[in-house]
């Protein structure tokens, strides 16, 4: 399963002051706070961690067919690497882990979730509308299953979570949409994702 989560930092700026009392204690566990506290960088490490929590919990929202309700302190995120702009982890929910590769720019952070660590995954960062980049998605799979992508919808389930149908006898759900602010992005998986084609 894929989750996927974008953050436009100019934005993210303006709508939440991290620095504010309590606003840490109520996102991060004791230990993501302390890697917060000592980054040389506290603002990428503060929104690189709820990039991490937003696109697990998306992919363990769609693992288990799970209605929207993100438990921030139920999580816990681990940096296994970081550079100066891409960084991979592992973010634990409920004794099952999601592995992450992150990429930032002095402009947006991206992350990328998956349950399976070997699962191939393209991700895509524009500033293109949402309708575009949706219709990017759609041109993907009806290529990959050569399938006319006037056929295709992009529809979502009773929980909210988006998925790809041809008059409800071809179901594709192994990609993740989002944004923020002017970016919006997506990752998916056309590699060994047969099972999660169903065709009645």
């Amino acid at each position: 399963m894929i989750g996927n989560d974008i953050i436009d930092l100019e934005l993210a700026g303006q709508q939440s002051d991290w620095s504010r009392k309590g606003f840490l204690k109520k996102v991060f566990s004791e230990a993501e706070q302390s890697v917060i506290t000592t980054s040389p960088d506290e603002n990428l490490m503060v929104w690189l961690l709820w990039s991490m929590k937003e696109a697990a919990y998306k992919a363990h929202q769609r693992e288990f067919n799970l209605a929207r309700r993100l438990n921030w302190l139920a999580q816990e995120c681990r940096i296994l690497d970081i550079t100066k702009d891409k960084a991979s982890g592992t973010v634990n929910i409920s004794g099952e882990t999601y592995f992450t590769t992150s990429k930032f720019t002095s402009e947006y952070i991206h992350t990328s979730a998956k349950k399976d660590p070997a699962l191939g995954v393209k991700n895509v960062i524009s500033e293109a509308l949402p309708s575009e980049v949706k219709h990017r998605i759609i041109e993907e799979v009806s290529d990959h299953y050569q399938i006319d992508k006037k056929e295709l919808q992009l529809k979502k389930d009773a929980l909210g979570i988006p998925f790809l149908s041809n008059n409800e006898s071809f179901h594709f759900d192994r990609f993740s949409l989002s944004g923020h602010g002017k970016f919006y992005a997506y990752s998916l998986s056309l590699i060994n994702c047969e099972t999660s084609v169903k065709h009645s």
